[in-house]
């Protein structure tokens, strides 16, 4: 399966899911669907299903976990674009929600499907007889990556330095605190990803044997698509990337581009891509990788030059 294939099954597993869950017809479902279906790139699924499927692991178990990590993926996006954060008119090609319904119903939109998503998670895995004790360990994992010590904690020291006056700091420092920034605020929930396609093999020991490596890749991963997306804010256009382009630099956030320049920040991400590669091979040839080598492909060719 590639990732086209993989996309299509998702999307289709994800219209027939949120039908079933967000069923009443009312304006909170109607705003929370208005972004949990719109037109991402489902990178985080994907790599759920990537891995899964290169290690030869439940595709069912691994479909649960991608839409488990899209609700949280879609809250956190719902929640960055509001005035008090971000402050952001377009999301993934259209408005943001907060632009369509309003602040207050997007951030129940948000708070929605970040409660909703560990319960969604019960209850299918549930469904599969997975066993309860890799329900906890999955959503453990999901609590830390998404929450007080991973991504949530990562979105407030972003907005923190942002304040800041960077030239008190020298360039290791700066550095240092970007790459922690983006390790909570974007790698946490892509290793994750990573880790639930992983979990989805039945053989505990096989697992114990992977799992550090995984969450490395999946660290890296979301380095990689940091860097991408901050090289994308200068280089890039509204419909390329359904946001906003250039709101970082007029912000004066810290960025790769801002710490390294357009040039330094290109070579930097060829260079993680040099070592995912290596890391994925690294792995073994358990099964198919297509899915995984795709995605990283689909990053490099954003890359100018």
């Amino acid at each position: 399966m590639n990732t086209q294939s993989a996309r299509g099954q998702f999307e289709a597993y994800l219209l027939v899911k949120a039908e079933l869950y967000f069923k009443e017809k009312n304006a909170l479902n109607e705003a929370i669907l208005y972004s949990l279906l719109g037109q991402g790139k489902r990178v985080r699924p994907l790599l759920a299903m990537g891995f899964s499927q290169g290690f030869q692991g439940n595709l069912d178990i691994a479909q649960v976990c991608a839409m488990t990590i899209e609700m949280i993926h879609t809250y956190s996006l719902i929640h960055d674009d509001l005035p008090a954060m971000d402050n952001d008119d377009f999301r993934r090609g259209q408005a943001t929600n907060h632009k369509v319904y309003g602040e207050a119903l997007a951030i129940l939109a948000g708070d929605s499907l970040l409660t909703f998503a560990p319960e969604f998670l019960l209850k299918e895995l549930n469904s599969l007889n997975f066993a309860p004790e890799k329900t906890l360990h999955l959503l453990n994992e999901l609590f830390m990556a998404s929450g007080h010590n991973g991504m949530v904690k990562g979105q407030a020291q972003d907005m923190k330095f942002e304040s800041e006056d960077h030239s008190v700091f020298d360039q290791q420092h700066l550095q240092l605190t970007l790459e922690n920034i983006h390790k909570l605020k974007t790698g946490s929930i892509i290793s994750w990803s990573c880790l639930a396609g992983l979990l989805s093999h039945p053989d505990e020991n096989f697992i114990k044997t992977h799992r550090q490596g995984v969450i490395n890749i999946g660290n890296k991963i979301g380095l990689l698509f940091q860097m991408v997306d901050d090289i994308l804010d200068v280089t890039a256009e509204l419909k390329e990337i359904g946001k906003t382009p250039g709101k970082d630099l007029k912000a004066g956030k810290l960025t790769y581009t801002h710490l390294f320049g357009l040039e330094g920040s290109v070579s930097r991400a060829k260079e993680i891509i040099k070592t995912l590669r290596v890391d994925i091979k690294n792995l073994g040839h358990h099964g198919n990788w297509q899915i995984v080598d795709e995605i990283i492909s689909l990053l490099e060719g954003q890359l100018p030059g």
